[in-house]
């Protein structure tokens, strides 16, 4: 039940914002699975990875030259397609949860800000890179309080 004190324009306004902010989290949470998989992701499409090509072209490019929701979509089929049911986006078995939330000692931050980063869980061994990044750069080590 709407609350009685909202009117319609605010209603809307706020609909509208919370639709950009999910979006938004969905491709920062894509781009996270991107870059920590990427070589998974070029050896599954072989041959056929013009998707992931113009994915990590796009990154770090004006938005108004290009839509990293477009690009996301194409390389989230082209990874179904090849033969990953869950695609880019996951599906049951990934979370869209930000890492750090859930009360993880250590994370990883994306030096340039584009994903949600990993968790310390999610790193084994090595500090994980930034496939975006010029050099591929380390993400962030972080402790959280």
């Amino acid at each position: 039940m709407a609350a009685s004190w909202i009117n319609k324009a605010q209603g809307a306004e706020f609909c509208m914002t919370s639709q950009v902010e999910v979006g938004g989290l969905r491709i920062a949470k894509a781009l996270s699975y991107v870059c920590g998989h990427r070589d998974e992701l070029a050896t599954l499409l072989d041959e056929d990875d013009a998707a992931l090509r113009a994915v990590e072209a796009a990154v770090g490019r004006p938005l108004a030259d290009v839509s990293l929701t477009t690009l996301l979509d194409a390389l989230h089929a082209a990874v179904r397609c090849a033969g990953d049911p869950s695609g880019v986006y996951g599906g049951m078995g990934r979370s869209v949860m930000s890492a750090g939330v859930a009360g993880l000692d250590v994370v990883y931050r994306c030096p340039l800000q584009l994903c949600i980063g990993r968790s310390g869980q999610e790193v084994d061994g090595d500090v994980p890179r930034c496939q975006f990044a010029p050099g591929a750069t380390a993400l962030i080590r972080e402790r959280l309080p």
